[in-house]
């Protein structure tokens, strides 16, 4: 009986733990890939099989999958370094060719998540979806910088924003442009760049199989509301149906059920910022009460 949702993810993921707690009532197994090795795993002709101590789901067993967040083992005490990324790379082939072969329904697979996260597609499928944005350039090149004009500009990764060194992360969000910070090693490393506009706030609008919740976020620091130390406020509000439409044509040319977009709103006008293929929501659950878990869950049981 196909009753079970395995979740793929990491065992520091906070949310499916939330998720776990609030629906006791349904059967979720959980694949922590930081935890690969206490799993016996095998995909065959015939599909997948995962066991554990708590458990075990195979292909004829499992309704679907919500794959979440991924991280990879510590192998420090195992192999040696020269060795780590070949067999995370073998181990991550393993899982992510379970969640794409899959046939049932799997919020959201690897390769969508890789494509829709991009953010030079991004930026041209905003475009072609008709949002409204800011001057924007990717690029490695100083001098198309100053085709945003002379006010002020942001700067943010085009990639994943995290420097690790010695098991540290650092996380790069977006900043303010500093004109004086010279840009000669922009050539090996392009960023993204924006056309500074002064907000009266910001929307996160959480798209979940055409269901949107979305949460109005006012932030006392005005370039970006996730920096530290920052004092924010939530509320709940509606988003304009003409947003609503393009975001759902968004998704739907990048083939997705769940998507958090970032707008800014200045004088009324939404700016679309990005889309988040895989982005937190359980935070905003608990500051509004939108019941975002509810109709995760609801999808992924049908």
């Amino acid at each position: 009986m196909k009753n079970k949702i395995l979740m793929v993810t990491s065992s520091h993921d906070l949310t499916c733990d939330y998720l776990t707690i609030l629906y006791r009532g349904v059967s979720f197994f959980r694949l922590d890939f930081d935890k690969f090795s206490t799993y016996a795993i095998e995909l065959n002709g015939g599909g997948f099989r995962i066991e554990s101590d708590e458990g075990a789901i195979d292909s004829s067993t499992c309704r679907s999958i919500y794959y979440r967040k991924p991280m990879v083992e510590d192998l420090s005490e195992v192999f040696e370094e020269k060795y780590h990324s070949f067999v995370h790379k073998e181990a991550y082939s393993l899982v992510e060719g379970i969640a794409e072969s899959f046939e049932g329904r799997c919020l959201t697979r690897p390769s969508i998540m890789r494509r829709a996260n991009n953010k030079a597609v991004q930026l041209i499928l905003a475009k072609e979806t008709g949002f409204k944005l800011p001057l924007s350039s990717i690029t490695n090149c100083s001098s198309n910088i100053l085709n945003l004009g002379h006010g002020d500009k942001i700067v943010k990764p085009v990639a994943v924003g995290v420097v690790v060194s010695e098991g540290v992360k650092e996380f790069v969000q977006t900043n303010m442009l500093d004109e004086l910070v010279s840009t000669e090693k922009l050539k090996y490393s392009p960023a993204y760049f924006q056309e500074y506009i002064n907000k009266d706030y910001e929307v996160r609008s959480t798209f979940v199989n055409g269901v949107a919740f979305t949460v109005k976020i006012i932030s006392e620091n005005k370039v970006d509301w996730r920096k530290s130390n920052n004092k924010v406020s939530y509320e709940e509000v509606q988003l304009p149906s003409v947003i609503y439409s393009k975001c759902v044509l968004f998704m739907k040319k990048l083939d997705m059920s769940f998507g958090c977009f970032d707008f800014i709103v200045s004088g009324g006008e939404y700016y679309f910022l990005e889309m988040n293929a895989n982005g937190q929501w359980a935070w905003l659950e608990r500051e509004v009460g939108v019941r975002i878990s509810r109709e995760i869950v609801g999808y992924l049981s049908e």
